[in-house]
């Protein structure tokens, strides 16, 4: 029974254990952030207010591309994913243009030495069909560290990717959580 017992308790420790090798370290988040959207969903200008109201120096462009990056003076690159066809129509473009013109973005954010934060804050609503999912894709697969709302991950999906991918993960409960955890990161 001793042995038994000395064995469960390694193998309970081990668990323990390994649930901490995969939280990967947040790094310092500097402001100012610039916030964009790859989708023309709302999600940008909910993490800008949010920011805003913890006081945080940031700004939104929904149309943000990388040359103009540079001018923005930020430091650290917001893009949040999930697609909207209203925005998308109301902007003009689609989700491949949307894909093409937040890759070059995030591509030149690193070449500016800026941190990049993936976010996907609108809930599962924003996680429904083909769109979603390459906004999604092409926006965390390059990021420095994943944002979302706990809504947005009620089925583990950025936990799971950011495992998998050995990234850093901020879990927030809603929007309005956004801009104390960033305000906490800096």
């Amino acid at each position: 029974m001793k042995k038994l017992s000395a064995v469960f308790v390694a193998l309970l420790a081990a668990c323990v254990l390994s649930s901490f090798a995969f939280a990967v370290e947040v790094p310092k988040l500097n402001a100012p952030f610039i916030v964009t959207t790859c989708g023309q969903s709302p999600g940008a200008v909910m993490v800008h207010m949010s920011a805003m109201q913890s006081k945080i120096a940031a700004n939104h462009d929904n149309k943000l591309t990388a040359d103009k990056l540079a001018a923005a003076n930020a430091k650290t690159l917001i893009v949040t994913s999930g697609t909207s066809m209203k925005g998308m129509g109301a902007a003009g473009t689609n989700v491949e243009s949307e894909i093409a013109r937040c890759t070059e973005l995030i591509a030149e954010a690193k070449k500016l030495g800026m941190t990049v934060i993936g976010a996907h804050i609108e809930g599962m609503a924003r996680r429904t069909d083909n769109s979603d999912a390459a906004s999604i894709e092409a926006v965390m697969k390059d990021a420095d560290v994943i944002l979302a709302v706990t809504d947005s991950d009620s089925d583990g999906f950025f936990t799971k990717y950011a495992q998998e991918h050995n990234k850093p993960l901020i879990v927030v409960k809603d929007a309005l959580a956004i801009g104390p955890a960033l305000k906490a990161a800096e």
